[in-house]
C-alpha cells in the first residue's frame, strides 16, 4: 500500500488553485451553496476528510484539486494569511492518471453519476485511446434524448469500464445500433419516459436476430398502433408483453387490436 503525502497550503495558495484557469476540467463545477454546507459541517465538527490535490508531472510539477474543491472552497472563505490547509496530495505524471485518480475517489464517495464520467472522459480528449467510443456515446446521447442509463444499457458491457475511460462495448454493435434505432423512434415519437423504454429496449434485445428490416417493419406496426389512441404502457414489462404481442401477431390478428 502506498504511503499517504500531505501538503500543507497556505492561503494565496488556495486562492490560486481556485481560480478557474486552474481547476481542473474533469471534475465537475463549484457552486457556492453546497461550498456553503460543507463549511457548516466543518464548523460544527471539524474537517473530517482531506482534500486531494495532484501533482501533475506533465504540467511542471504544479497542483490542482482533485477531490474536496467544495471543502476548499468554503475553508478558503474563512482562512486568514497564516492559516493552512492540510491536504493530501498525489503525484500524476499524466492526463490519464488524473482522470483516474479523480473517477476512483468519486466511485468511492458515490458522488459522481454515469454524465459526470462521460464529461470528465469527453473533457480528457483524444489521447485517451477510447475517446471515440465515448464520443459515439455522447452524440448518441444528444441526438436522441434517451436517458444516458438507457444509452449504456443498449451499447456498453456491465463491467466498470465506463467509469475508468477503457469503454468496452456490447459484443453485437450491429445489433446494438438496432436497439438504438427503436428506442429512438419511441422517444422522439411517442415521447416514451425512461421506465416503459426500458421495455423497448430489452424487447429489441431479447430478439438477436433482428435486422434492420424486421426494426422497419416494426415501426410501420407501431406507428399504426401508438396514432390509434390505444392505451400506453407505463411500465417496462408491459410495455416489452405488448411489442412482443404487437410483434408475433399475423396482420388480421394486429389490425384487431388496432382498432378495439
Amino acid at each position: 500500500m502506498k504511503t499517504i503525502k500531505t501538503i500543507k497550503l497556505t492561503k494565496t495558495e488556495v486562492t490560486y488553485l481556485l481560480k478557474k484557469e486552474n481547476l481542473l476540467p474533469f471534475n465537475r463545477k463549484i457552486t457556492q451553496k453546497h461550498a456553503m454546507s460543507i463549511l457548516e459541517s466543518i464548523s460544527a465538527y471539524g474537517v473530517l476528510k482531506l482534500p486531494v490535490v495532484a501533482r501533475l508531472g506533465y504540467k511542471n510539477n504544479i497542483l490542482a484539486i482533485a477531490d474536496g474543491q467544495h471543502t476548499i472552497t468554503g475553508i478558503e472563505t474563512i482562512m486568514r494569511k497564516k492559516d493552512v490547509i492540510e491536504c493530501i496530495v498525489v503525484d500524476c505524471k499524466t492526463k490519464k492518471e488524473v482522470v483516474d485518480l479523480i473517477a476512483r475517489l468519486n466511485t468511492t464517495a458515490k458522488s459522481w453519476g454515469n454524465q459526470d464520467f462521460l464529461d470528465a472522459w469527453i473533457k480528457f480528449g483524444a489521447d485517451n485511446e477510447h475517446y471515440s467510443k465515448y464520443e459515439l456515446i455522447h452524440n448518441r446521447l444528444e441526438q436522441s434524448k434517451i436517458s444516458l442509463a438507457n444509452i449504456l444499457s443498449i451499447f456498453v458491457k456491465k463491467d466498470g469500464s465506463f467509469k475508468k475511460g477503457n469503454i468496452n462495448f456490447v459484443d453485437n454493435p450491429v445489433h446494438a445500433n438496432l436497439v438504438y434505432k427503436l428506442a429512438k423512434h419511441f422517444v422522439l415519437n411517442y415521447k416514451t419516459s425512461a421506465f416503459p423504454l426500458v421495455g423497448v429496449i430489452t424487447f429489441v434485445q431479447s430478439h438477436p436476430n433482428f435486422e434492420d428490416s424486421d426494426i422497419e417493419s416494426f415501426i410501420l406496426r407501431a406507428n399504426r398502433y401508438f396514432n390509434s389512441e390505444n392505451k400506453y404502457p407505463k411500465g417496462r414489462e408491459e410495455m416489452k408483453s405488448l411489442l412482443e404481442t404487437i410483434n408475433d401477431s399475423n396482420d388480421l390478428e394486429f389490425s384487431k387490436m388496432v382498432n378495439d
